[in-house]
């Protein structure tokens, strides 16, 4: 006791942290029954004890610190760390901007770059941090621009790290007022680093974008869904008809690289490609979470119109939902990539200006498979190209060298023939990438200021695979023997 007295006396900084400590301690004491007292069937007991120790605590520290603090970042500190503690990326404390910015969400209208991004929390592998990564660019938008890729990762937003960022707070920072500044720190693969200045756009996100694509007497209806928004299904179900009219005989639906929408939205655009039973169901500790959406039996377009869906590793969530019903109904082959593996529901909930985001249920698929974490495994698996470390750095002295920008600027309406030849002479100057995707680089660039295709039968291999499964003669019998979720994960 004489050395803690001594210790005061001369450190009084210390005295007043021991203050802290032992007010702390006989607070606790006086609030926490015995052990002795409870039992494992308290859990609401220690809800409430809980409860009051936090409002305790707060109108202490309000009342005892020495400065005056304004309320409002007490309790939006105790909030962004109560939903930091469930450790669920899709739940969380939602400031005014990020609650302005999700409500916005629903119009398919805001002010940014035109990225969807996600991120898993904790550490990577190794306890590297795990950065904030892009799902996709959107088409047309300044990121689309750029040639930023599915896969890359955001590093630093004006030079803050995104390590300890949720999604939603990466979200905020890269959108602001139109015509403002915002620099990314990206990383592609483990090797090539590197900084981009954009100017933030107005972005309009169309719910869906339609084509069509004549092969022979083939009529196929290329339908690309890139928002689910309350509108998605009427634009769906309008674009079908007037598909129909122009003499549609197959249909692909595209869900690639979208990262999902409004549970109301998917069900009922599946619901326009079923006649009949389940499409998803919902479980939630609450009993009020529990549904099973069913399809009614108005059809859009007839059973017999073939249907392929093409996924990869950004179609996530409602896109999930699309597909899983789709795949375990055997309405449609899946062609593509094995999905995101987000199967949880979230709701908003409007606190005055701010407000929070919680998991409130999973869904399940047809075949009562819950894919969180896991994934939709396609029909028909056609991956995209994967580059190793040392040819990503090449791609890193490629961009650096500005020979695709160059050619692009000198060569406005390149040929085919033109830009092979020079792909192929890149390639003879000692890069070790394939050539094609050079030629794919190439014709990007060149067409960088102009409206993206609704579709690419020059590069995209999934879709041209999809082509040739739709009029390939097998079609009907890969259907029929195709697995259901349920069944592919007994089988593995």
């Amino acid at each position: 006791m004489r050395i803690f007295t001594d210790k005061l006396r001369r450190f009084p900084i210390a005295w007043g942290l021991a203050g802290i400590i032992a007010l702390s301690v006989g607070f606790f004491a006086v609030s926490v029954p015995e052990a002795a007292a409870q039992s494992v069937n308290q859990a609401s007991d220690d809800s409430k004890r809980y409860s009051q120790l936090l409002q305790s605590i707060y109108q202490f520290v309000l009342q005892n610190y020495v400065d005056e603090i304004d309320p409002s970042k007490l309790y939006e500190g105790a909030m962004k760390g109560m939903f930091d503690a469930i450790g669920d990326p899709h739940s969380t404390f939602l400031d005014e901007t990020m609650l302005s910015d999700l409500e916005r969400d629903t119009d398919g209208k805001y002010a940014g770059v035109g990225l969807y991004i996600s991120k898993v929390p904790g550490t990577a592998p190794g306890g590297a941090p795990n950065f904030v990564e892009i799902v996709s660019p959107i088409e047309d938008t300044p990121a689309w621009k750029e040639g930023i890729l599915p896969g890359d990762l955001i590093i630093k937003i004006d030079g803050e790290s995104t390590a300890d960022m949720t999604v939603d707070q990466a979200s905020a920072k890269i959108r602001g007022p139109e015509g403002t500044k915002v620099v990314l720190s990206l990383r592609r693969g483990t090797a090539y680093d590197f900084d981009v200045e954009f100017t933030r756009a107005t972005i309009e996100i169309p719910a869906i974008k339609t084509g069509l694509i004549k092969k022979g007497e083939a009529v196929i209806g290329y339908l690309r869904i890139i928002e689910w928004i309350p509108q998605t299904a009427e634009r769906m179900k309008d674009a079908l008809a007037q598909m129909t009219k122009e003499g549609m005989t197959h249909l692909i639906i595209d869900v690639r690289s979208n990262p999902g929408g409004l549970l109301s939205s998917v069900v009922d655009v599946s619901d326009l490609f079923l006649d009949s039973g389940m499409i998803v169901s919902t479980r939630g500790r609450n009993s009020q979470e529990n549904f099973e959406y069913k399809a009614n039996s108005s059809l859009s377009i007839p059973n017999t119109v073939k249907m392929i869906v093409l996924v990869n590793k950004g179609s996530a969530s409602a896109s999930e939902i699309f597909s899983g019903a789709m795949k375990d109904r055997k309405r449609a082959l899946l062609v593509g990539e094995k999905t995101y593996g987000k199967g949880s529901v979230q709701q908003i909930f409007p606190l005055d200006k701010t407000g929070f985001k919680l998991t409130m249920a999973r869904y399940y698929t047809p075949s009562d498979v819950n894919i969180d974490k896991a994934g939709i495994e396609p029909d028909i698996v056609v991956s995209d190209m994967e580059f190793s470390d040392a040819q990503l750095k090449d791609l890193e002295k490629l961009y650096d060298s500005g020979a695709i920008q160059a050619f692009a600027k000198a060569n406005p309406d390149a040929s085919a023939e033109a830009r092979k030849k020079k792909a192929h002479e890149i390639v003879g100057s000692g890069y070790a990438l394939p050539e094609i995707y050079i030629d794919h680089l190439l014709r990007d660039e060149i067409d960088r200021t102009k409206p993206a295709r609704v579709y690419d039968l020059e590069f995209d291999t999934q879709l041209n695979k999809a082509i040739d499964t739709l009029l390939g003669p097998d079609f009907e019998t890969l259907l029929q023997n195709s697995k259901t979720i349920s069944q592919t994960l007994s089988a593995k």
